[in-house]
């Protein structure tokens, strides 16, 4: 602290050259240290780097699963390929991710983290006029300009890597946060595939129930005309009535849930209204042989090395924090050591009295510092054992995981596998209903049956292709679920490049 009243003259107390350009040459190296870290903070961390869309085709693979990989929908259809590209960057879900990377790897640089790790500088400055009273001393009172200051650096120097141990925890965050963009990305190239499947459904089941609308009102029109012409009764009206009655709200719901669909994909990818304005009209079937013979080779797979899932590394770093917590708990009672390091100007008196003159006093001390807490009621006890147990239950969750992930990714081969099977019986059912539509066809044609046998013969034909095609896109997703568990998603593997 410095004071300067209006009548002194200041001299300083002089301290020892070498000691003095030691502890300045000290407090620039901290505060140059300091520098480079606020430069560090700023920086964006690689990891965070945005990835650009590459073309899948370019993506290798083994043959079976580059076979499937051709099957993928974006291969169909050219539009979800943009749809893709745009919402694996730009989507709502994907942006909070990396925002919560970002500030996860700040978090790192702070406090429980790097900054923990170096010197700390505080300095206080305080001027203005001070007023000293004097009573009982026989000194007078003055007036006096005052100017206090100090400042000090710090330097933790060993602290049984605890802080280290710190700084690793919040890196291990920092990754599983930065892993979590890719995973989220993964799992929303799912979910827009579905989603982009769904509106091409709910949009043909919308068609049908218009169409059934149409059959309906012609059957009333048919039987207002029968009643007219006298050859049935007027009570026959009420079945046509009803008939419509009943089929008009169920359009409502379908143009409704058609809406709600579409407003959902836009959400997810961040993508305008008019995206999905023209969807696909069907969703075509897959080459028969050229999928059979691939998926049954995936299964030749199943012993080959996948790389682990997000959840098993995210399960492994957790299992890591954890030792490292639990190692920190063994050291709460450590003595810690630092080093403090203080310049302090001040005006008093040479003895520190209230008479006599003031001179100005600079200070400079060098004081290595230990904490060092005795004991704490047990909580230090209490802690270690929390953290042991915590320790056993991430290696538990880790150790589990790693040994069911290879069984997952074989189970989800064969259920894919019975799920083809399914889908090819489908098929042939649709071959059948088609085949008997053609013959009711030809048969109106020559006089054998009537309209309306022909034409309940492609409303059951429409409401089997219908089925079908749900079936197929069931298998769509299936097959991308469990390629993109495996690592082999071609567009993500794209952006990862």
């Amino acid at each position: 602290m410095l004071h300067f009243p209006t009548h002194l003259t200041a001299t300083a107390k002089a301290m020892h050259p070498f000691f003095a350009h030691a502890v300045r040459f000290f407090a620039a190296g901290a505060l140059g240290v300091c520098a480079c870290v606020c430069g560090l903070a700023q920086t964006p961390p690689s990891a965070l780097a945005r990835p650009q869309p590459q073309a899948t085709a370019d993506i290798s693979a083994p043959g079976g699963t580059q076979a499937l990989q051709a099957e993928f929908p974006e291969r169909k259809f050219p539009e979800l390929r943009e749809v893709l590209r745009q919402g694996l960057l730009n989507g709502p879900a994907i942006l909070i991710s990396e925002w919560n990377a970002s500030a996860s790897a700040q978090d790192a640089l702070g406090h429980g983290g790097r900054a923990d790790l170096l010197p700390s500088v505080n300095g206080s400055l305080q001027g203005g006029q001070t007023y000293e009273q004097h009573k009982g001393d026989g000194a007078p009172n003055r007036s006096l300009m005052a100017l206090f200051y100090d400042v000090s650096i710090f330097q933790p120097v060993y602290y049984w890597n605890v802080r280290t141990n710190n700084y690793q925890i919040r890196k291990l965050y920092q990754a599983m946060s930065e892993r979590n963009i890719a995973e989220t990305r993964r799992v929303l190239a799912i979910t827009i595939r579905s989603q982009y499947f769904n509106i091409i459904l709910k949009a043909n089941e919308l068609k049908l129930a218009r169409k059934n609308m149409e059959r309906l009102e012609r059957d009333q029109k048919e039987m207002e005309q029968a009643i007219k012409d006298g050859t049935v009764a007027a009570g026959a009206i009420d079945g046509p009535n009803r008939n419509i009655q009943f089929a008009k709200p169920e359009i409502t719901r379908l143009e409704n849930e058609l809406a709600g669909m579409k407003k959902s994909l836009v959400q997810l990818t961040g993508l305008p209204d008019s995206t999905f304005d023209k969807m696909p009209d069907e969703i075509p079937a897959l080459p028969e042989t050229e999928a059979h013979d691939a998926l049954y080779a995936l299964s030749s797979d199943a012993g080959a090395k996948l790389p682990p899932s997000s959840r098993l590394l995210d399960l492994t770093d957790s299992a890591r924090i954890a030792k490292l917590n639990f190692d920190n708990s063994k050291k709460i009672l450590y003595p810690t050591l630092g080093v403090w390091l203080d310049v302090n100007e001040q005006s008093r008196t040479a003895n520190y009295s209230n008479q006599g003159e003031r001179y100005v006093f600079t200070t400079w001390s060098a004081l290595a510092q230990v904490n060092w807490s005795i004991f704490d009621g047990f909580n230090a006890q209490a802690a270690r054992r929390a953290s042991l147990e915590r320790l056993k239950a991430a290696e538990a969750a880790r150790s589990q995981a790693a040994k069911q992930e290879g069984d997952d990714r074989s189970a989800e081969v064969a259920a894919l596998q019975v799920q083809w099977e399914k889908l090819l019986n489908t098929e042939r059912d649709l071959g059948r209903t088609r085949g008997g539509m053609e013959i009711t066809e030809q048969d109106f044609k020559n006089g054998t049956a009537s309209a309306r046998d022909a034409e309940n013969a492609r409303v059951g034909y429409d409401n089997a292709l219908q089925a079908t095609e749900a079936a197929r896109a069931a298998f769509y997703i299936a097959l991308v679920t469990c390629l993109s568990n495996r690592g082999q998603d071609p567009v993500i593997m794209a952006m990862q490049e």
